[in-house]
C-alpha cells in the first residue's frame, strides 16, 4: 500500500525522503509537489518545472532483495514502469528510454529519473526514486534535451493525481516482475531503448565518434562498437548523445 504526501513547495522531494528516512519508515511513501526549489536531473542538470504544471514526486522503495552490484536493474525497473504508462497516453513506437532511464518522445526529453539508494552490506536497501515528468507546460528554456510535454503533443491538459497515482502503481508492478524475472527487465529495457542496434554520432572526450549501439553491460554501462568494429563501453558522463530536433 503506497502512502501519498502532497506538498506545496520544497527543495526537493528526493531530499525531503532522505530526510525524514532517519525518523521514519518511508518504503512505499509517494512524495509530490506543486514546486521543487532545488530539483535536480542526473548530475548537476537542474529540472525546470513550472508551479503546477507536471509531476515532480519521489517513490522510496525496499530494494532489499537486489544485489547491490545488479542495481542498474533498477534504473531498467522505473523506466519501463513510466513508459508502460504513456504508451495508453501518445504513440508507443515514438516513445523509448535514452540510457541510461530518460523517457524520451522522438528526440526530445518528456522524463527523467534520479535515484539515491542505499545499501547494506552487499545487498540493496531503501531507494528514493525522483520523476519529473512535463505533463501541461508548454513552454521551456532552450535545453539541449529539448523538452517535450504530454499537453504539447497532445494539446490535452492532464488531471495529475491519477497520473500520479496510475505510474507510481505500475512501478510497484514492475518491481515485482523484476523480483520474479531479473531476466525479463533487461529484455523489455533493450526493446525500448533509444538507439539500441543502430548506427549515431556520440561525443567523446571532445570528439564525434560514429558509433553502432550493442546494448548494456551488468553494471549498466554503455557498450558500442565503431566502424572498424572497435568495442567501446562507457559509463553515466563519459559520452554525450549529439541529438537534433
Amino acid at each position: 500500500m503506497l502512502k501519498y504526501i502532497h506538498l506545496e513547495q520544497i527543495d526537493s522531494t528526493n531530499a525531503y525522503l532522505q530526510r525524514q528516512q532517519s525518523e521514519h519508515d518511508i518504503r512505499n511513501w509517494v512524495v509530490s509537489a506543486d514546486e521543487q526549489t532545488a530539483g535536480k536531473g542526473m548530475g548537476s542538470n537542474g529540472w525546470e518545472s513550472e508551479v503546477g504544471k507536471n509531476l515532480t514526486f519521489s517513490l522510496a522503495l525496499d530494494m532489499g532483495f537486489l544485489p547491490a552490484e545488479r542495481q542498474f536493474l533498477l534504473s531498467e525497473t522505473v523506466p519501463l514502469g513510466i513508459i508502460e504508462v504513456l504508451d495508453t497516453l501518445l504513440p508507443s513506437e515514438k516513445l523509448s528510454i535514452k540510457w541510461p532511464n530518460d523517457i524520451y518522445f522522438e528526440n526530445r526529453k518528456l522524463a527523467g529519473i534520479l535515484i539515491n539508494s542505499t545499501v547494506k552490506a552487499n545487498m540493496m536497501d531503501v531507494s528514493i526514486i525522483g520523476i519529473g515528468l512535463n505533463v501541461n507546460q508548454m513552454k521551456f528554456q532552450d535545453w539541449p534535451t529539448h523538452p517535450i510535454s504530454l499537453k504539447m503533443v497532445t494539446g490535452k491538459e492532464y488531471d495529475l493525481k491519477p497520473l500520479l497515482e496510475q505510474i507510481a502503481e505500475r512501478i510497484l508492478i514492475k518491481v515485482q516482475q523484476l523480483k520474479s524475472s531479473p531476466t525479463s527487465i533487461e529484455k523489455d529495457y533493450l526493446k525500448r531503448l533509444f538507439r539500441y542496434r543502430t548506427w549515431a554520432d556520440y561525443e567523446v572526450e571532445g570528439k564525434v565518434l560514429r558509433l553502432f549501439m550493442t546494448g548494456i553491460d551488468s553494471f549498466g554501462r554503455l557498450q558500442l562498437l565503431d566502424t572498424e568494429n572497435k568495442p567501446y563501453c562507457f559509463d553515466i558522463k563519459e559520452i554525450r548523445f549529439i541529438i537534433s530536433n
